[in-house]
């Protein structure tokens, strides 16, 4: 077993399953539309029993998958700690490296923006919003004034003040600044994976290219 500093972990854990990551994805977006799909092709002829069966398979064929994720995800995973010892760097927490190791500078931005926001450094705000690509476009004005009313309100008050869900969202509400549902769902990387893939099976089920 070979010690390693959590952030350089992850740069090997991609090196090692990236491509069966990458393979795992395809298949949730593309792969399993087309397999559902193809079941109704298979088990009907009747237009509207081919619908009605590929919508069945969507929900049941969707659970096995996520099951055979999980499955391979945990594995891999198992794998990689029998090889490396992962050391938390910059003062975090074990359970903390071990998310650095799966999520990489997400995970890193992320537990940088949980920290109480008197903590929070120059330039951590502008890195943050950056992050998400669709938060970036669409986002990065509506965040970036939030972050800042946040860091403000904070700077007012003691390091030892509460900082939860719950008081960021009570600031937030008095300034009409809260995060809607379009917001939370676009900005979601799994969220934007379901829609595309919900989307390529609509489009295969209304225009049956094959």
């Amino acid at each position: 077993m070979f010690g390693m500093l959590d952030y350089r972990a992850h740069k090997l854990y991609l090196i090692l399953f990236f491509i069966p990551t990458l393979i795992l994805m395809l298949v949730s977006v593309l792969g399993l539309p087309l397999i559902n799909y193809s079941i109704g092709l298979y088990l009907a002829e009747n237009r509207l029993y081919q619908v009605l069966i590929s919508c069945v398979s969507l929900f049941i064929v969707e659970v096995v998958f996520l099951l055979i994720v999980k499955l391979f995800t945990n594995f891999f995973q198992f794998v990689f700690s029998l090889l490396i010892d992962v050391i938390p760097h910059d003062g975090r927490s074990k359970d903390e490296a071990t998310f650095v190791v799966w999520g990489g500078e997400a995970a890193l931005k992320d537990l940088a923006m949980s920290k109480h926001p008197t903590t929070w450094v120059f330039g951590q705000i502008d890195e943050y919003v950056a992050s998400d690509w669709v938060q970036r476009i669409f986002y990065k004005d509506v965040v970036t004034r939030r972050l800042n009313l946040i860091y403000e309100y904070y700077q007012d008050h003691p390091e030892d003040s509460s900082f939860d869900e719950f008081d960021v969202n009570l600031i937030l509400s008095k300034h009409n600044l809260q995060r809607g549902w379009q917001e939370t769902a676009l900005t979601s990387g799994p969220v934007r994976k379901m829609f595309f893939a919900y989307s390529f099976f609509l489009y295969l089920i209304i225009f049956q290219p094959f």
